[in-house]
């Protein structure tokens, strides 16, 4: 069974930072799920809300107090610097691309578009920083990680890579979108993951993971049931994997 890290050392304190991706790796996990998002000016930066102030605050009150939210897609990647999570500051995806190869993990990239017109763009964007690394480690990426999205036109720049497509509920046409874009798998919300969806997604040889997973009794009844991969916040269920 994969166990995946999810945003680094789980959704809430220090998601989606080196310094969450640190815990994780030191907890035990081999691999790490985090989300990549475009700032206004196009570069790709990993962050999960489309608005700061939940995860990420102002730490420069000269700027903005911590009550004033302002969506993360009209910031260019220069102003994030007053921004931090629990006083980590927001990475760029080539410095966490560093840190995961650095550290031997595995990673899941999911393409989180703020809506559909840059779904492509930040497709494009997270290519474009793979293809500035030297060609083994873009091997090893092509041959190891996983790209995923909610938004499926964001994976199309990808396609040759590891793909899945992210849905809560498994949808009747689903298999057409998977056929298009070639994905390997699908992620599955815990609730969309019910026998008959699991029966339908093996029938197809695709690879089925599951979000978000903080249950060991559940992590068994999926794995029992053939899920291949967990995303889990709690850090302490590496140590049963």
């Amino acid at each position: 069974m994969e166990l995946w890290a999810h945003r680094g050392s789980g959704k809430g304190a220090l998601e989606n930072t080196l310094k969450g991706f640190e815990i994780a790796f030191n907890a035990g996990f081999k691999a790490v799920e985090f989300d990549v998002m475009l700032t206004a000016d196009g570069a790709p930066m990993i962050h999960h809300d489309w608005v700061m102030g939940r995860c990420a605050r102002s730490i420069d009150p000269a700027i903005a107090s911590t009550d004033v939210l302002t969506r993360f897609d009209s910031l260019c990647a220069r102003d994030l610097r007053h921004f931090s999570v629990q006083g980590e500051p927001i990475p760029s995806l080539a410095q966490t691309i560093d840190f995961c190869l650095k550290h031997g993990m595995r990673a899941n990239v999911e393409l989180k578009a703020t809506h559909p017109a840059n779904a492509i763009a930040l497709g494009r964007a997270v290519l474009a920083v793979i293809e500035e690394l030297p060609l083994d480690a873009q091997e090893h990426i092509r041959s190891n990680w996983v790209f995923s999205s909610f938004y499926h036109a964001s994976l199309l720049p990808l396609q040759g890579f590891d793909l899945a497509l992210l849905y809560e509920q498994l949808p009747d046409n689903w298999v057409l979108h998977a056929d298009a874009l070639q994905a390997s798998a699908i992620h599955l919300h815990f609730s969309g993951a019910e026998p008959t969806a699991l029966r339908r997604i093996h029938t197809t040889g695709r690879v089925v993971r599951v979000y978000t997973v903080n249950d060991a009794e559940q992590a068994k009844t999926l794995q029992a049931l053939g899920v291949k991969g967990l995303f889990t916040d709690r850090m302490t269920l590496a140590a049963a994997y």
